[in-house]
């Protein structure tokens, strides 16, 4: 990398979606634990199970994407 090279900042929404992002992996990472908890409970439903095991599969998806996209803004703001 070239010394005259310089790296490209934030934009103003990239800082805010930066911020965002960190609340939601949070939240998110706490909505996957108590899912956990939930799915490991042996007086859940079967029903009951089929929703909390879809659900755990669509927060992990999500926490995926959202993690992967902090790494990518982080990676800018430094």
């Amino acid at each position: 990398m070239s010394t005259v090279e310089k790296r490209r900042q934030l934009t103003f929404k990239e800082k805010r979606e930066f911020e965002t992002l960190e609340k939601e992996i949070a939240e998110l990472t706490k909505e996957k634990k108590l899912v956990d908890l939930r799915l490991n409970t042996s007086d859940t439903s079967f029903d009951e199970l089929q929703k909390l095991s879809i659900r755990i599969g669509e927060v992990t998806k999500l926490l995926d994407e959202k993690e992967l996209r902090w790494l990518e803004l982080s990676e800018l703001a430094q």
